[in-house]
């Protein structure tokens, strides 16, 4: 097992390293570029970071991350925003070499991408009411769910992190503008938005919880990633349908998503809020740290 650090720099200046993957086989984190379409790879025990892929022409907006260390692939999302149209790549994660892209939204954008244990992969659209789904294996994709009260306002982000309950059973999107929560069991039935109590889940006009961006889980509770806070979701009811939320800032704000590794969870500062929608310089560096879960004791 390699030893983990508290903090990794990565070399990047203005590429917004927006999503975060992890591979427990080899020890590496991933991080995808939104504004150079680019991958890299950071060793976890040295720090070391390489790339892993390059695009070959004009750069894809490439987002939310993950792996399957079981079938050996590394799922990204990508989009190309100025037409309206988002899908996935899917890598070898030991090769490198891309194995296939699932074109998915059409006058949308995919963000982020979920794995169930059957190598089924799940993908929102952060512009349309939508959660893709992808089976690699069968090589098909179509819509998983489409609902209205999941769109998105007028010129805001709807649909973003998206994550598979640890039964199994269930599809969790999160929704930025506003924030909240909505689930979906992945058999089929109705969508329903989580009843949230404890912390405030959207705490008006707070900079550090913008709205709801990458969600995770470490074991049965979920961790939701804001701008400058992360929020623990304690569920209460079956079928995941209301929790209690914590919140709690973080040491450097800038986070876009989070990823676990050996059961820590490591966000990303990636400077979206800044440089994306304010337009502005980020604050360097760009890196993958540790958010201690004892935070939230």
């Amino acid at each position: 097992m390699k030893s983990f650090r508290d903090e990794y720099t990565l070399q990047a200046k203005d590429s917004v390293p927006e999503g975060v993957a992890f591979d427990a086989r080899t020890g590496r984190f991933f991080a995808t570029g939104l504004l150079s379409g680019t991958i890299t790879q950071i060793d976890a025990g040295t720090g070391a970071e390489q790339p892993f892929f390059a695009p070959a022409g004009q750069p894809q907006q490439l987002t939310g991350a993950k792996v399957d260390e079981v079938r050996r692939r590394l799922w990204v999302c990508y989009s190309e925003i100025q037409n309206m149209l988002g899908g996935v790549h899917v890598f070898d994660v030991d090769t490198g070499a891309r194995l296939a892209s699932f074109e998915l939204a059409r006058g949308g954008i995919c963000n982020d991408v979920a794995l169930a244990t059957d190598g089924v992969a799940y993908v929102t659209d952060s512009f349309q009411p939508v959660i893709y789904r992808v089976d690699l294996q069968a090589g098909a994709a179509d819509e998983f769910v489409r609902d209205v009260r999941m769109s998105a306002p007028m010129g805001q982000f709807g649909l973003n992190g998206v994550a598979v309950s640890p039964d199994g059973a269930h599809v969790i999107g999160g929704f930025t503008s506003p924030s909240k929560l909505f689930v979906v069991p992945r058999a089929g039935g109705e969508v329903r938005e989580i009843s949230l109590e404890g912390d405030p889940f959207a705490p008006e006009g707070d900079p550090h919880f913008l709205g709801a961006d990458g969600i995770v889980f470490i074991d049965d509770k979920l961790y939701v990633v804001h701008h400058g806070g992360v929020q623990q979701v304690t569920f209460t009811a079956p079928g995941y349908v209301a929790g209690t939320v914590k919140n709690r800032l973080v040491r450097e704000s800038g986070l876009s998503t989070a990823t676990v590794a050996e059961g820590r969870l490591y966000v990303i500062k990636s400077e979206v809020v800044r440089m994306v929608h304010m337009k502005q310089a980020p604050h360097l560096p760009f890196m993958i740290y540790e958010v201690p879960l004892d935070l939230f004791d």
